[in-house]
């Protein structure tokens, strides 16, 4: 990690708005298993390697250093099913993922074993990455259980309650907080030479909403990710 990148902290004002969060129940509800979305990762992910996954995004993957997840292991992984990776094609010809995930599972806990929902009682973090499209980010990675009016429209998400969206190091930075513990934070990164091309980014983690934001800032997951060969 840049030594720089340890030494950030985050101002008063944003600590006093995370800090003031009311903790509500719509990260318990999108994220339960259900029997039409078994949520199993083993079911929607198959792992890649940083090399494999550098290759197919053309920048750096976002993860989590070393350090910080001691007790836990990575997993990166591409959508798939039951280990074979489903890539799409891109307009040269070549291989690659608009979609991608670096997960942190503790070691007793088998990947295959682990759900979508495990962040909410376990120590799990999952970092879920995706090229940006035409919604308003982070206001969009809201979750809500009722959000559509009587004609079926979507419901525009508010800031507010359990949710907010701060400032960080010049990055809008969305997050919600869950009484299950959980916390989601969003935000947006453009890679390094990458013409302006941007990518959503959601962690969820079980955390505080301080620590939460604070462990994506000293990890420098706000800066643009590298398209350089290490």
């Amino acid at each position: 990690m840049p030594e720089e990148a340890q030494q950030k902290q985050l101002s008063r004002e944003v600590v006093e708005a995370l800090r003031l969060l009311k903790r509500g129940e719509e990260l318990t509800s999108a994220l339960r298993p259900s029997s039409r979305a078994p949520g199993s990762l083993h079911w929607s992910w198959a792992p890649v390697t940083a090399d494999r996954l550098r290759l197919l995004t053309g920048f750096a993957p976002l993860r989590l250093p070393a350090r910080l997840s001691t007790d836990q292991r990575e997993v990166l992984a591409v959508p798939g099913r039951d280990g074979e990776l489903r890539l799409d094609v891109d307009q040269d010809g070549q291989t690659m993922t608009s979609v991608f995930a670096a997960l942190y599972l503790p070691r007793h806990l088998d990947w295959r074993q682990a759900r979508t929902s495990s962040v909410l009682r376990a120590n799990v973090t999952a970092i879920y990455v995706q090229e940006a499209d035409d919604r308003p980010w982070p206001l969009s990675m809201l979750h809500r259980r009722h959000n559509m009016d009587a004609d079926g429209l979507p419901i525009p998400a508010k800031v507010g309650g359990d949710f907010t969206v701060i400032e960080v190091e010049g990055t809008a930075v969305g997050v919600q907080a869950d009484l299950s513990g959980a916390v989601s934070v969003g935000w947006s990164v453009a890679p390094t030479g990458g013409a302006g091309h941007r990518w959503n980014v959601t962690m969820l983690t079980r955390r505080p909403a301080v620590d939460a934001v604070r462990l994506v800032q000293a990890a420098g997951l706000l800066d643009p990710p590298s398209t350089t060969v290490d």
